[in-house]
């Protein structure tokens, strides 16, 4: 294919463009994380040999997994002497789970010419105004319902219920032994929380948290320690807490925002 640049590009929201008359660079997530865009458009604008090309567009996320591609679609361009301005408007929804920069590329004849950043805004999101995690933060003070669907390496997912240490936006759990079997949660680098209220028994929210395995053992000690007050009926008392460090594991969770 002959040599084409592209010189500028910009993704903008439809309905903030129309109702302000500014093009911000954003796509809008309509309601709650994960979600689909609202309606945007692209402008680009292209400078090379004169021609006809096939043109498809890309968008991808932080970890370059593609979200939505186009149809492809023919333009033509006049020349090196020119910059060529096209717009294209999409209006079908695109699944977007996080508003960490995306990116969206520009392929002629299956060539990738350029690419630019993709950013984006969720307003309505309270995962991602902080509100979420901040409820679910203080109703786990409370002594709330903790759900983990951990990922098995057969592929599947289990969701076990589980009981926690907090602390701060941290928990704690043990899994081994007597005590609660949390499947292959030592092995995994991400699992689903789901928070429920015993007050008012519905789902609070659910996120992704960060896993990490305790090996430390006087923080395994000083946080098996804290967990002591929280088990009742613990047959062996005190004498828990070394049955603990020899037949369980520990594993601390952190909430993504």
């Amino acid at each position: 294919m002959a040599r084409v640049k592209l010189m500028s590009a910009m993704a903008y929201d439809v309905e903030t463009y129309e109702s302000t008359g500014a093009a911000d660079p954003v796509l809008v997530v309509r309601g709650e994380l994960p979600g689909a865009t609202r309606p945007f458009n692209i402008h680009r604008v292209y400078k090379g040999a004169q021609g006809v090309y096939e043109e498809v567009l890309v968008l991808a996320d932080p970890d370059g997994i593609v979200q939505w591609e186009s149809k492809p679609r023919n333009i033509e361009l006049r020349g090196e002497m020119f910059e060529d301005l096209f717009r294209r408007g999409v209006d079908e929804p695109i699944d977007i789970k996080s508003t960490r920069e995306h990116s969206l590329g520009f392929y002629l004849d299956g060539a990738l010419v350029g690419r630019i950043p993709a950013f984006i805004e969720a307003p309505d999101s309270a995962r991602h105004a902080g509100v979420l995690l901040e409820a679910t933060e203080a109703a786990l003070k409370k002594g709330s319902i903790l759900w983990v669907s951990i990922p098995q390496q057969d592929g599947t997912t289990v969701s076990r219920p589980a009981w926690y240490v907090q602390q701060g936006s941290k928990l704690f759990l043990l899994t081994g032994g007597r005590e609660q079997n949390l499947p292959n949660i030592e092995h995994c680098d991400v699992v689903r929380m789901t928070v429920r209220s015993k007050e008012i028994r519905a789902t609070i929210g659910e996120m992704d948290a960060d896993v990490r395995v305790v090996d430390d053992t006087e923080e395994f000690e000083r946080i098996a320690g804290l967990g002591l007050g929280e088990r009742l009926n613990l047959k062996d008392g005190p004498d828990a807490l070394e049955r603990w460090k020899s037949t369980c594991r520990m594993v601390e969770l952190t909430p993504r925002d």
